[in-house]
């Protein structure tokens, strides 16, 4: 296998990246070119940025592939540029503003620190947990739902596509947030009633958006801590990207009450990026590290998520 530089150049220098891409999402520039191609002068005066330094963005931006420039200095839309877009189903702005922000960006930048210590390196950079942190930075908390949501407006497709619920009446989502993988379910089975069970409330927006599609009276949402008490007597108990978050005695602590909450007869479904073996390129590798560095937990294996049920002794 011969060397390749230009592929690690990539890898060191990658910051650069999440970066450029997240200045075009903070200033908005995709909903601004869907409207129509523009020249830098004309964006920077929509966005009250210097007109020179956006053009570099731009350039290098279309260089990647996110936007177009033509002969006549005009930017145009790509279909990468697509996933920018606020209004846009399956948008990835939201994902771009929580991990191109600071207070992320600044965890990450103690990664060794984790290494060297196993220990979380957000606890040390902000002296306190990550969802502590986000229940007394709202601004930041309202960011991390709204990329949640995001991620499961991805997910929820293949969730909805591997598992039959039709045959259930009632649904709870542990640790659900703001509700987007419930409504989806919701809108696909008419008979389906469904919890949201979250320590966080849900946003205005939440709230309309139920009510708007005439899905809020078979929904509720309920406040509460899966450490201490979980609803009891639905039909299926989803955790989906819940039990990542944790250490292996936590992850048990918080399988253990929803065996506690659950009837005779009903379902746990855990919806998790899995490692696969090898060498093989997965986001379940890398999203590993996000585990690491910000909340302390972990992605893992097939076997892994076995063992915890086995140790567990579910009957």
């Amino acid at each position: 296998m011969q060397e390749d530089p230009n592929s690690l150049r990539q890898c060191i220098m990658g910051f650069r990246t999440t970066q450029l891409v997240y200045v075009a999402a903070k200033l908005g520039l995709a909903d601004l070119l869907a409207q129509e191609a523009r020249t830098a002068t004309d964006l920077a005066a929509a966005t009250k940025v210097e007109p020179r330094a956006l053009y570099r963005i731009l350039r290098a931006l279309a260089s990647l592939g996110i936007f177009a420039e033509s002969d006549g200095g005009l930017f145009a839309m790509t279909p990468t540029a697509e996933l920018l877009r606020r209004d846009r189903p399956g948008s990835l702005r939201s994902t771009v503003m929580l991990y191109g922000d600071e207070f992320v960006w600044r965890a990450y930048g103690q990664l060794l620190r984790s290494v060297e210590t196993g220990q979380c390196a957000f606890n040390h950079v902000y002296g306190q947990s990550f969802y502590d942190y986000l229940s007394e930075h709202l601004t930041k908390a309202a960011l991390f739902h709204e990329a949640m949501t995001g991620f499961s407006q991805q997910e929820q497709v293949a969730i909805l596509a591997t598992y039959d619920f039709s045959a259930y009446r009632s649904i709870i989502d542990v640790g659900g947030g703001q509700g987007e993988l419930m409504f989806a379910l919701l809108r696909a089975h008419s008979s389906l009633k469904a919890v949201v069970f979250d320590r966080t409330p849900p946003s205005e927006e939440s709230l309309q958006t139920f009510a708007s599609s005439g899905v809020a009276e078979r929904a509720e949402f309920v406040q509460g801590d899966f450490f201490t008490t979980i609803p009891k007597g639905h039909d299926v108990y989803v955790l989906k990207s819940v039990i990542h978050n944790w250490n292996d005695a936590a992850a048990i602590a918080i399988l253990g009450k929803c065996r506690d909450a659950m009837p005779a007869g009903a379902r746990l479904l855990l919806a998790e990026r899995v490692i696969p073996a090898g060498n093989v390129p997965s986001e379940a590798k890398l999203f590993d590290i996000n585990m690491l560095v910000s909340v302390g937990g972990q992605e893992r294996t097939e076997a892994q998520y076995a063992a915890l049920f086995d140790r567990l002794a579910w009957s």
